[in-house]
């Protein structure tokens, strides 16, 4: 494959051009509270102590789980201490921005770490899944075609495509397709086999909190708590079949405490799809979890 630039993921790059909501984790109150682990890599708005140093011990098992998982030795830096979840620390001596979240016992969380040539993605302390860059010479016309296809049913201005990358995800090769404004990133995933669209994630549904102070974030979490799981099986139904083609009719769902815009729906013998959802109740992300 020939490498085209280095392209970011949504998570990496969403958080670089400041579309990331600081509100995807709760308060220092209900995340003491929480006991469902979840995936963000971003910081929390409520935050006391943050200069609190994490013991040696956490650094060594964090560090040693990187080794086990990359076979390659990496370092953290000393971290921000985030109140009643964990550290959120950044990974010394990569190329491009890399961070993970770890729990007060050293357990990853989630996060990501970027190379060159390959990136790694962590989930509840196992490598989820890498990717790499790939040429637009290397990518099927039909696969290009099925994104732009559902980026019309966003009701969004449409982005300029911007790059690809090649996430191997178990046996799955998913082409995740970069598109590009002055102000928001929108990424869409397609199944390198099935020419189908597998994930959407654009980050201008999502609330927009990025400087705006903790009286909008408290307003948020108000608005986000009122939010019923009967709101979200509706527009999960509706937006899983418009999007990816789904029916999530009968399946199970949860609301999720970390992050607290996370809902999963589960059918035995169908696929696990997650979504993340604004204060409207509208899913700015949308995805079939592979494992």
């Amino acid at each position: 494959m020939k490498p085209m630039y280095k392209v970011l993921s949504s998570i990496a790059l969403a958080g670089m051009i400041g579309t990331v909501s600081l509100a995807a984790l709760p308060s220092s109150a209900d995340a003491a509270k929480a006991k469902t682990e979840g995936s963000t890599t971003v910081t929390a708005p409520a935050e006391t102590n943050k200069n609190k140093k994490a013991p040696a011990a956490v650094v060594k098992k964090v560090e040693q789980t990187l080794q086990k998982l990359t076979n390659k030795a990496y370092k953290l830096d000393k971290g921000s201490y985030l109140e009643g979840i964990g550290w959120d620390f950044n990974v010394l001596g990569t190329p491009f921005p890399s961070q993970l979240l770890v729990d007060l016992k050293g357990n990853i969380r989630s996060g990501h770490i970027q190379e060159d040539e390959i990136s790694y993605f962590f989930e509840k302390n196992k490598l989820s899944y890498t990717q790499e860059n790939i040429s637009f010479e290397d990518v099927n016309e039909q696969d290009i075609k099925a994104a732009e296809e559902v980026f019309g049913k966003l009701d969004l201005p449409m982005g300029e495509l911007n790059g690809a990358v090649l996430q191997h995800k178990g046996n799955h090769q998913i082409l995740e397709f970069m598109y590009t404004n002055e102000d928001y990133g929108t990424w869409i995933s397609v199944d390198q086999a099935t020419h189908k669209v597998v994930g959407v994630n654009a980050r201008a549904l999502a609330d927009d909190l990025f400087n705006k102070g903790q009286k909008a974030i408290d307003e948020y979490h108000k608005k986000m708590k009122k939010i019923s799981i009967r709101q979200l099986q509706d527009s999960g139904v509706a937006q899983a079949e418009l999007l990816l083609g789904l029916d999530l009719n009968g399946h199970m769902v949860k609301k999720e405490a970390l992050p607290s815009d996370l809902v999963t729906f589960t059918k035995e013998g169908e696929p696990t799809v997650e979504g993340h959802f604004n204060s409207d109740g509208v899913f700015y992300s949308i995805q079939i979890v592979y494992n």
